[in-house]
């Protein structure tokens, strides 16, 4: 896991407030607490996403280890889609909105 230190979308350092972010929902049979599932998010940040304002569509990997991509409503996402790193997330969307299967 990656340490929780500061938020993933806005960059907040404070460490006693961060929360953990599962991309494949809890109530999923497939959710997992593993890295590939997890953003570390402020609680501003946290509801934001709840309320569909930021999207995570799934990880990819940097020189710095495994990082969320995520982008707001209003944005596509910045990272290359042959550079996701995505397993069994029934919630990931592409580029045009749609839900894989």
């Amino acid at each position: 896991m990656r340490p929780k230190q500061l938020c993933e979308v806005c960059g907040l350092r404070d460490k006693f407030i961060l929360q953990y972010h599962h991309m494949i929902p809890q109530c999923d049979p497939r959710c997992t607490n593993s890295d590939g599932n997890i953003a570390i998010l402020c609680p501003n940040c946290h509801v934001l996403t709840h309320a569909g304002e930021i999207y995570f569509i799934g990880v990819y990997l940097t020189s710095d280890g495994i990082m969320p991509i995520w982008f707001t409503k209003d944005e596509e996402p910045s990272v290359a889609r042959e550079y996701w790193i995505i397993k069994d997330n029934p919630l990931v969307k592409t580029l045009k909105g749609d839900v894989e299967d």
